[in-house]
């Protein structure tokens, strides 16, 4: 897996990668498939590559549907393919995807590998992997992602490289982004507190009492976004009037 910050030349290692991977003796003149999970990335990544053929030693070519998918990778070597993840689907739901290459010198690049690689009972990746099952998979993300259901490492394995945002900042291959927080006070008239709970009450009649706790701190979250809007967009419109009249 490789974990390259986005916005640093991330297409460009991945197309590297590829030609060094193509002229390898050890690699019997491989298949590249470069998988992502959109139409405009793949459009994107497809033109960075296009621009290279000299170092692919062959044009790419982009997959156009399902079944000019498996006609592009039933070949007996050879070939840098474009393609969906969405195009390995079954011609029917709850079918397997069939085989359509056993050969063991296939090269899948999944760019944004943190999306759409983690179902691997009826899902995308499932059915990639049983229509190239000896094939070897490597990861090209900005953003890895662990969670009980969907860990990047787990998928790709450990890192081979990593090119963080603080090392891009560093470098100046891309910008700081800078975070900053801020709460807004949420005020209630005097008035008006001591009808909110018999509302609730009212409102949450018949419901168990866990269930009604967790709808008041939902209720208490919601009232305290709606203020933060309220305050940002008041802050904005303030902005707003003075930059036009060139107050300070």
């Amino acid at each position: 897996m490789v974990w390259h910050t986005q916005g640093s030349g991330k297409s460009l290692t991945m197309a590297f990668y590829a030609g060094r991977v193509i002229l390898h003796p050890a690699m019997a003149n491989p298949t590249i498939v470069v998988l992502t999970d959109r139409n405009d990335l793949d459009d994107q990544l497809f033109g960075t590559f296009s621009r290279c053929r000299d170092l692919l030693r062959q044009p790419p070519v982009q997959a156009s549907d399902r079944a000019d998918l498996r006609a592009k990778l039933t070949v007996a070597s050879g070939g840098v393919v474009f393609t969906t993840i969405q195009k390995f689907f079954p011609e029917e739901k709850g079918d397997r995807h069939p085989v359509l290459s056993e050969r063991r010198n296939i090269v899948v690049i999944a760019d944004e590998a943190h999306r759409s690689q983690y179902d691997f009972i009826d899902g995308f990746a499932r059915h990639m992997r049983d229509a190239l099952p000896n094939a070897s998979f490597i990861g090209f993300t900005g953003t890895p992602i662990e969670k009980t259901d969907a860990n990047t490492r787990a998928v790709f394995g450990d890192y081979i490289s990593v090119y963080d945002i603080q090392r891009a900042v560093f470098d100046g291959a891309t910008v700081p982004i800078y975070y900053e927080g801020r709460l807004a006070k949420l005020g209630l008239k005097e008035t008006e507190r001591p009808k909110i709970d018999p509302e609730f009450e009212e409102a949450t009649e018949g419901r168990r009492s866990s269930a009604r706790r967790s709808s008041r701190a939902s209720g208490r979250s919601s009232r305290q976004s709606l203020a933060r809007i309220t305050v940002f967009s008041s802050s904005l419109a303030t902005w707003s009037s003075t930059s036009r009249t060139g107050s300070p």
